[in-house]
């Protein structure tokens, strides 16, 4: 553990709010990370009135805040990354398990490129492989992502500084990262991908009632291409947030146009049914995705009227 004289060479913010079992999980990992204790440090930040339940695990240096009044996550890392004594600040999210050797892969990629910014690769947690079925969530990132996504990425802190970080008083809980990581690339910053620096991130069951307030809240990405025009090439046929979506619109339209000719309009159906297919078990993987339709389907849905709502508010179309 180090000294309060021996600065780290990297430093990782959490965000976290009501998810204590999962964050124990997470600064778990973190305590297990190859590289010596005495390199890194790991800054928890807490929303307002959320009760510490959780603590630092006994090889970990980790320090604890609480951000007042917090209105997101973005707010939340900002005070993180400002709290950070490292060069590299690497941020991950509460309902992650970084593998053992995250943050070696991340400063060694970090030392390749001299001063850009790491985006490592992301993967539904193995040891919840089989909760991923009906409206349970993950993240997958395989490959640079036009998103930045916060769970696996890694700033230096001067570019942050220069950035001002994420921005306080962007709408909704998602974006704030996208819009850091847009303005990044407008400073002229370089980005890479460092496949071996793996974060598996958690299955996350919903109940219908949480997924639809969640669809509900999924409305910012108008926002992020609004401020940044040349998102709308990260969009699926340069319109819509998710392949999903299109292949829903799609399969509606067939039904209603083709009603008369089921044949027909059944192959329709098909591409939108092809996104939740287990790729794993052929035409029974297809099968199993067709029965979660049920669900999925009006959850989509309503994704899709949150982004046309959104499209009117900020006046660019995306669905």
């Amino acid at each position: 553990m180090p000294s309060a004289g021996v600065r780290p060479d990297i430093s990782v913010v959490i965000p976290t709010k009501d998810r204590e079992s999962r964050l124990a999980f997470a600064l778990d990992a973190l305590a297990g990370q190859t590289i010596d204790p005495s390199r890194f440090e790991v800054i928890v930040v807490r929303a307002s009135g959320q009760p510490p339940q959780t603590s630092s695990p006994a090889r970990l240096t980790c320090r604890f805040l609480t951000l007042e009044g917090s209105i997101g996550a973005g707010a939340q890392r900002n005070l993180g990354w400002r709290a950070a004594r490292a060069p590299l600040v690497a941020f991950t999210d509460d309902d992650c398990r970084p593998a053992p050797d995250w943050l070696e892969c991340i400063l060694a990629a970090a030392k390749r490129q001299e001063g850009g910014v790491v985006q490592g690769r992301t993967e539904p947690d193995p040891d919840e492989a089989g909760l991923l079925r009906g409206l349970a969530r993950s993240i997958s990132i395989q490959g640079t992502s036009p998103w930045f996504e916060t769970c696996n990425i890694t700033y230096p802190k001067h570019l942050l500084e220069c950035l001002g970080g994420f921005d306080g008083s962007f709408p909704g809980a998602w974006g704030e990262d996208t819009d850091l990581g847009l303005r990044a690339q407008d400073s002229g910053a370089v980005f890479s991908y460092a496949e071996d620096a793996l974060v598996w991130h958690a299955v996350n069951a919903r109940s219908p009632r949480a997924a639809l307030s969640e669809a509900l809240a999924r409305d910012t990405v108008a926002a992020v291409v609004a401020r940044h025009p040349r998102q709308r090439k990260a969009l699926y046929l340069r319109l819509f947030a998710r392949h999903a979506h299109g292949r829903l619109l799609l399969a509606l339209a067939g039904g209603i146009a083709l009603r008369r000719r089921p044949l027909i309009a059944t192959l329709f159906l098909i591409p939108y049914v092809s996104r939740y297919r287990n790729p794993n078990r052929g035409l029974l993987g297809v099968a199993l995705g067709a029965t979660q339709l049920p669900l999925r389907a009006p959850i989509d849905l309503i994704e899709v009227v949150a982004m046309a709502r959104a499209s009117v508010r900020y006046r660019t179309l995306v669905l």
